[in-house]
């Protein structure tokens, strides 16, 4: 119930995350744009006649770069508030797979078996009905990480990269 609740919280996340990537690259291009516009009407007031004219030639241009400047600046501090809030989303998302992790090792049930003094028949039949992986790790737990590894690729695929090769080092 509380994993599950856990999972869906998680789920709203990564979607907001998602949105929130998409209106950074919006945001983004928004300035690369108005800087090479910038650069446009800059490259206009740089006439070479400029030094010999009593007057402002361009005043027009001069008005519309000040006023992109100033635009630029409030797009760059919307773009520092959205990047603030991913480092808010991701760090949030890291504690969440970390309490959906526990909440999985703590809900998995308990076996406990009895041994009994095995004949040597009875080990080489139990060798060939094995189900355990025979790289020390057992199934579930395998299943749980690759589950949190899945989890983490659209996230942080550099973590998940981290994630499997600890994995592939145990093994």
């Amino acid at each position: 119930m509380v994993n599950d609740f856990l999972k869906k919280y998680q789920d709203e996340l990564i979607s907001e995350k998602i949105q929130l990537k998409e209106d950074m690259d919006l945001l983004e291009t928004k300035i690369k744009e108005e800087n090479k516009f910038l650069n446009l009407l800059e490259e206009s007031n740089e006439s070479y006649f400029k030094e010999f004219t009593p007057r402002d030639l361009n005043a027009k241009n001069n008005k519309k770069a000040e006023e992109i400047r100033e635009y630029l600046v409030e797009l760059n501090g919307q773009l520092d508030e959205k990047q603030t809030q991913m480092k808010f989303y991701d760090g949030r998302l890291v504690e969440l797979s970390t309490l959906i992790s526990n909440t999985v090792v703590n809900q998995q049930p308990v076996v406990e078996t009895v041994e009994e003094p095995i004949i040597s028949e009875e080990i080489v039949e139990s060798e060939e009905n094995d189900v355990t992986n025979p790289f020390g790790i057992s199934n579930s737990d395998l299943i749980g990480q690759l589950s949190n590894i899945k989890d983490l690729i659209l996230l942080d695929p550099y973590r998940a990269q981290i994630e499997l090769e600890k994995i592939i080092s145990t093994i």
